[in-house]
């Protein structure tokens, strides 16, 4: 399972997006509200999800570095 990481668009609320992931099958793993960005896990592959409420979906790295 990979994990990814949503940030919500505009106009959308976390609860409309929550509703509509967890109809995908879409496990919701923590939403940061100042942010506006929702931390989610999938098995399916996210190219062929259409996410029209969030702006930009990015899959979690282990290559972060804070300097």
């Amino acid at each position: 399972m990979k994990t990814y990481f949503g940030v919500i668009r505009d106009g959308w609320s976390f609860k409309d997006v929550k509703t509509k992931l967890t109809n995908l099958g879409i496990k919701i793993g923590k939403y940061y509200p100042k942010l506006k960005v929702v931390k989610f896990e999938t098995d399916k592959e996210i190219f062929q999800i259409d996410f029209d409420f969030f702006i930009a979906v990015e899959e979690e790295k282990e290559d972060f570095i804070i300097q």
